[in-house]
């Protein structure tokens, strides 16, 4: 594993520290795994390949990077081809060692759409460079004046921290190892996907070979820093449960004050976390967590209070009307059935005194 990290990063053996990209070894080894999913799998249609033969494809890809500043698949497929370790690979399978090694190294889902299995994927062909390829997924956000002027400058503050989306906003979060996804936002199920790769990514960031342009790390480790601040001890405790490490991964250095214009490639779905961030409360939890405005927090759940004690006296108030209702009912059958039994009785003595005067 020190071998092909060394490769990837571009730096010498002795400089990586395996311990650092633990994270990173669980999704390579994840990869060699997914490659006999799906009908037909990907390794079907594979020679045999081990690292040995990722580390030809690196080397190759790094020389073309850095001799012509483009890097094309035909040329790259040849030059592979005279490798003797791939003597008898088809093209195909050499295309497919190809984007393994991609992936592998760029954590990006680069993959023929035949082998697609539960994620989305993108293919590189002929008729584009590397370079080329790989900015194409991360294009700068469209003008903020589209999404409304008062995000454009507008400062993400302090508390803007997965910590609080989750209490405040009801989002959850999921980690994703597609580089391209990160930050992705799924308004019906309330989730935000995050890539949590960070000091792998900052290592490529070093790198002498940019594939991935480095102003998409820089903006990528910012985002990272922001939503989960090293200082903030609630932040590294949802972390340790999570079972995460990056929350202390270098670099931890707190961004200091960041605006919404500071991103270009994340700009767009930051602002729409961030909408949903300063939107109500979906429910009454997040309603009672939200204590960003103090007064109007009071002013709120006073009148809650109020409303209740309304309802519950008014409840009190209409039993005790019935049972009112129900006792002056009662007697009132009383003082009837008391006042028929009185002329009956009164009956009975007349008649007894009528009976006696006329004997």
């Amino acid at each position: 594993m020190r071998i092909i990290l060394a490769g990837f990063l571009g730096i010498h053996e002795q400089e990586v520290s395996v311990e650092k990209y633990a994270s990173y070894q669980a999704y390579y080894d994840q990869v060699w795994s997914a490659l006999k999913l799906g009908h037909p799998s990907e390794a079907d249609t594979m020679d045999n390949v081990d690292d040995e033969h990722i580390q030809i494809v690196v080397r190759l890809i790094s020389e073309e990077c850095c001799n012509t500043r483009s890097c094309w698949r035909g040329p790259l497929r040849e030059n592979v081809r005279r490798k003797s370790l791939f003597d008898g690979h088809s093209d195909d399978s050499i295309n497919r060692t190809i984007d393994l090694t991609l992936r592998l190294w760029l954590v990006l889902h680069i993959r023929d759409d035949e082998y697609v299995w539960g994620a989305n994927s993108i293919q590189w062909d002929d008729d584009r460079t590397l370079q080329i390829f790989i900015a194409s997924q991360f294009p700068e956000s469209r003008p903020m004046k589209d999404l409304g002027e008062r995000y454009f400058d507008l400062l993400l503050p302090e508390n803007f921290t997965v910590v609080k989306l989750k209490r405040w906003s009801g989002i959850k979060f999921e980690w994703t190892y597609n580089f391209s996804e990160h930050l992705n936002f799924d308004k019906d199920h309330r989730v935000v996907k995050i890539f949590p790769l960070k000091s792998y990514m900052h290592g490529l960031r070093k790198s002498k070979v940019e594939l991935i342009p480095n102003a998409v790390i820089d903006e990528y480790i910012k985002t990272m820093n922001m939503l989960f601040p090293s200082w903030d001890m609630k932040t590294q405790e949802y972390l340790k449960k999570k079972k995460q490490t990056f929350g202390m991964e270098p670099p931890v250095d707190y961004p200091g004050t960041l605006y919404l214009s500071d991103f270009c490639v994340w700009q767009s779905r930051l602002a729409t976390i961030y909408a949903e961030f300063c939107s109500p409360p979906p429910s009454m939890t997040q309603l009672f967590n939200d204590r960003r405005n103090v007064l109007q927090w009071y002013t709120f759940w006073f009148a809650v209070m109020i409303l209740i004690l309304t309802v519950v006296f008014g409840v009190i108030s209409s039993v005790f009307g019935g049972i009112q209702t129900r006792f002056a009912y009662l007697s009132l059958q009383l003082a009837r059935e008391a006042g028929a039994s009185g002329s009956v009785c009164t009956c009975g003595m007349l008649s007894a005194v009528v009976e006696r005067t006329n004997s």
